[in-house]
């Protein structure tokens, strides 16, 4: 008999701080409102709508507003977030992540073999493409070489290469070979940039960005107006029973931080998603709305480029880390509403962490003498790129601007809009970057991705032998608490010689009309619980 692996231990590393509330309960203004987690449970209460608030209502649209469109919808090209909210509700995985525990999507079973070479997958019989074609084993193959094929030019690509074959014996069963015993393969399978795709509307298009839609989630792709709006109708043949619930989901985007906090509170829009922190604090005052949240998902960096002087040079960057004070940073540009990162990308509660800071208050003293040792005793001039429309991101810019003008460091702030910015840094014309990365389900996704030699994101081209053998080892270490011990060296190289300086963990909030039911949220992240929502009206 068939066994279906949950395979809790693969998944380490995805369950952060599930901090959540509802009308009461606040987290005090300017805290992030969670505790400590294991890295496999939460010791948070889940005050949200997992269980069930009434029987779930049938019909109505839900209006949705998110600060900016994606440049990219292709499931397996995108890296903005806005792009995960979106393609999680068009797009399906193998499996699927629900606060760490691995579930069936796609497939309805998966067996992993005694040597953890070999994940043999079952597919449901129920599952449909928005084109009417059934899903097959054929497709799953499609679309796990079209992510491992450099054309196709996937941000993740590395974290696949441990993938050697994928067979297919018969329309509902697909074979994945693996090199080495991989202690993230579920995890990463079951993300939206794992996304199954319609090979026939592949080919036919040539991609799925602009209007394309190849997929086979809840909602299926009806109209969209670049830039302004999205509008997703549900898809009637969507293999899990009643679901979804919505007729469809409306997307809107506005940068303007102003309207988006108003328009939930009139009324114009049923669910804001992360508004701008200065508005949090009244909207939850507002007996008209529901709020859930206080994990965070985001974590904010100053990204150098390491292909080009004087940014190649550690002691340089060594210098800026040392300058800055990422409390006061997250202070300015997030109102408090987060953790300060002093150390690497991981946040302290995350699977495979740093539990004791690399840096502490700015040493201005320090970082100056190694400015000197670099052949730089009076600083020299930078440009730091900045998302023009993204106001908190805007704030850390001009904070680091300030802190940076106290060893010598004259930076000057470019303001671009967001596929200026995109163009910018994979072609590596940059000096500076303030930007920010999604946490990911499992730590491997993010480091491979960022990190390692020929990593999609990996923006600037930074290479470091050690840490890469770190993070190899970390993917094919079975135990967990080795696992973890090869992430925590692995973070202190970044943090100490790396290409980037982390400086808070954002605290996210969505605020919802009273009447919007069924929340589930899950800050691993993963939005693919937006399929439950349903309307009280």
């Amino acid at each position: 008999m068939r066994t279906r692996i949950l395979m809790r231990a693969l998944a380490v590393g995805v369950v952060a701080t599930l901090a959540a509330g509802c009308g009461g309960g606040e987290p005090p203004s300017g805290k992030s409102g969670g505790n400590a987690s294991d890295g496999l449970t939460s010791n948070v209460k889940l005050e949200d709508e997992t269980q069930a608030a009434g029987t779930p209502k049938s019909g109505g649209r839900l209006r949705i507003m998110i600060r900016l469109d994606a440049n990219e919808l292709d499931p397996h090209r995108m890296s903005e977030t806005s792009a995960f909210v979106i393609n999680e509700q068009i797009y399906e995985s193998l499996v699927q992540s629900y606060r760490g525990e691995i579930k069936p999507a796609i497939a309805e079973s998966w067996e992993l073999s005694a040597d953890g070479l070999t994940v043999t997958f079952k597919l449901r019989d129920n599952a449909y493409f928005h084109s009417g074609r059934k899903v097959t084993a054929a497709d799953v193959k499609y679309s796990i070489e079209r992510i491992k094929d450099p054309a196709t030019r996937a941000p993740r690509a590395r974290s696949y290469e441990g993938i050697t074959s994928v067979e297919v014996p018969d329309e509902r069963t697909v074979v994945m070979k693996l090199a080495k015993p991989n202690a993230a393969i579920l995890t990463l399978l079951s993300t939206a940039a794992s996304s199954i795709v319609d090979r026939t509307v592949v080919e036919k298009q040539g991609d799925l960005n602009g209007s394309v839609d190849g997929g086979s989630g809840p909602f299926k792709l009806a109209a969209r107006t670049t830039g302004q709006a999205i509008k997703l109708d549900k898809h009637d043949k969507y293999w899990e029973a009643g679901v979804p619930y919505l007729d469809g989901l409306d997307f809107t985007f506005n940068p303007d931080d102003n309207a988006r906090a108003a328009a939930v509170r009139s009324g114009t829009v049923d669910f804001l998603w992360r508004p701008a922190p200065e508005f949090i604090d009244a909207l939850k005052r507002d007996e008209k709305l529901k709020w859930y949240g206080g994990s965070g998902s985001l974590s904010l960096h100053l990204r150098l480029n390491t292909s080009k002087a004087p940014y190649d040079n550690v002691k340089v960057r060594q210098a800026i880390y040392l300058a800055l004070d990422r409390q006061e940073i997250l202070n300015v540009a997030n109102s408090g509403f987060g953790t300060a990162l002093n150390a690497g990308y991981l946040p302290p509660d995350r699977f495979g962490a740093l539990k004791e800071p690399v840096y502490g208050k700015p040493d201005i003293e320090k970082a100056k003498a190694l400015l000197a040792e670099a052949g730089f005793p009076n600083g020299f001039d930078a440009k730091l790129m900045v998302i023009a429309t993204s106001a908190f991101q805007v704030r850390s810019a001009e904070v680091e601007q300030q802190q940076l003008a106290k060893i010598g460091i004259k930076v000057t702030l470019e303001s671009v809009e967001s596929t200026i910015a995109d163009t910018k840094t994979k072609s590596g014309d940059f000096d500076m970057y303030q930007s920010g990365f999604g946490l990911t389900y499992d730590p491997d996704e993010r480091f491979t991705a960022s990190f390692l030699k020929g990593g999609g994101l990996n923006y600037g081209n930074w290479s470091d032998p050690e840490y890469e053998d770190l993070i190899v080892k970390a993917r094919s270490e079975m135990d967990k608490d080795k696992r973890a011990q090869l992430y925590q060296q692995a973070e202190k190289i970044l943090a100490e010689r790396g290409p980037v300086a982390m400086t808070f963990l954002n605290a996210d909030f969505d605020v919802v009309q009273k009447d919007v039911m069924g929340y589930r949220g899950d800050p691993t992240p993963t939005y693919r619980f937006y399929r439950h929502l349903w309307l009280d009206r």
